[in-house]
């Protein structure tokens, strides 16, 4: 989407997404994939990553907002590729209604939201 960062892959709460280390390359070769914890628990020991699984696509189901990170895959040790997951709901269309109720009040704006948006959203209204 638009806006994204090259080398960031956004994937909604409750779907799959697949990884891709290299997108050509020897065959023979054991790529393994590791993932920088984020949140409360990483931050008690000083962030740390995570080993996963191996194989040039790390598929991962069944997206949670705490999934959201960087990955990297190696090859002997070696950095191939590091991508950023952002677990996250397209933000929805703003509809912004404003009133008055008599001309000596202040305007008042409301942007009422059908669905609780995604952790970190952050919305400004310039009027």
């Amino acid at each position: 989407p638009p806006g994204l960062s090259r080398g960031t892959v956004l994937g909604r709460p409750g779907a799959n997404v697949t990884l891709t280390c290299q997108d050509k390359g020897p065959v023979n070769v054991t790529v393994s994939w590791q993932v920088e914890e984020r949140g409360a628990a990483a931050a008690a020991v000083g962030g740390r990553s995570r080993r996963l699984a191996e194989g040039n696509a790390l598929l991962l189901r069944r997206l949670r907002y705490e999934d959201s990170g960087r990955y990297s895959c190696y090859v002997g040790g070696r950095l191939l590729r590091s991508l950023r997951l952002l677990v996250e709901e397209p933000p929805e269309t703003p509809r912004v209604s404003c009133y008055r109720r008599s001309h000596d009040k202040d305007v008042l704006c409301e942007w009422p939201l059908r669905a609780k948006p995604s952790p970190g959203t952050r919305a400004m209204l310039w009027v």
